[in-house]
């Protein structure tokens, strides 16, 4: 298994011409302004927006729907739950449950369970473009280049290079136990089995972690990334960035004052 965010890297448009310093740091700061949102229909525009970008990117959207389903799955239980814990106001309930008191369906939870899926959906799809239209490792220097502190750019670098290896690893493990006919059951030693399996795995990845380690300090690493790369801002560059700039002021401005 191997990495696959920006599989699409060597393709063509004006989302991979963006100097990825410029890049990331305006789409950084839209995603956050996307988090800020209050009013439905501001939100609703964000992600009309981001779907654009998503296209302009050429990134096949089939790509992106593993990520967006990801999502769907962690938030989904949020239909769920806010709709009988929101507390309501006149006019929100649907449905009152007669045996269960204090416990009501409303739809002011529907709504913000609504919202923040729609907010969730359209930051996913403005860190795809983000980090899948370069190198990831382009991408990691260009945080480098925007004062982030080094430790964090090296953990987020070997979080996201070795999580691979050790899925790879957990499902040569799951595998070799099905191969010995374990069924996993509710007993002691199902129980037992998965403690072993997991402290196994704890110790694989830890002395992985050493080898690796060891590696790069036998090659000359110094917590210092060195990738032949260089960064040439042109104007296109701030252009694409005044104009994600504006377009969130516009956004910010309609959700606070015009709503």
């Amino acid at each position: 298994m191997r990495p696959d965010i920006d599989r699409y890297w060597k393709l063509e448009s004006s989302i991979h011409n963006w100097d990825p310093r410029f890049k990331i740091f305006t789409l950084v700061i839209f995603a956050f302004a996307i988090s800020s949102l209050h009013h439905l229909s501001a939100i609703v525009i964000c992600f009309f927006f981001c779907l654009l970008l998503h296209k302009l990117s050429k990134i096949p959207f089939s790509f992106s729907l593993k990520r967006l389903a990801a999502v769907t799955t962690f938030i989904g239980p949020f239909f769920l739950i806010m709709p009988l814990t929101v507390i309501t106001k006149a006019g929100d309930t649907i449905y009152y449950f007669r045996n269960i008191p204090y416990l009501e369906l409303n739809v002011r939870g529907i709504f913000l369970a609504l919202r923040i899926y729609i907010k969730a959906v359209s930051i996913v799809l403005v860190m795809i473009p983000m980090f899948g239209t370069n190198r990831f490792d382009i991408s990691i220097k260009s945080l480098e280049k925007l004062k982030v502190p080094n430790s964090m750019v090296q953990m987020l670098l070997f979080s996201y290079r070795y999580i691979f290896v050790f899925l790879a690893e957990f499902k040569q493990m799951l595998l070799a136990m099905k191969i010995r006919k374990f069924k996993p059951s509710a007993n002691i030693h199902t129980l037992k089995t998965y403690g072993n399996f997991l402290g196994t795995l704890l110790v694989r990845s830890f002395e992985r972690t050493e080898e690796v380690y060891q590696a790069m300090l036998s090659r000359g690493y110094k917590g210092i990334l060195k990738i032949p790369f260089h960064y040439r801002a042109r104007f296109s560059d701030y252009l694409k960035s005044v104009l994600i700039f504006s377009i969130t002021f516009f956004i910010l401005f309609y959700d606070r004052i015009l709503l």
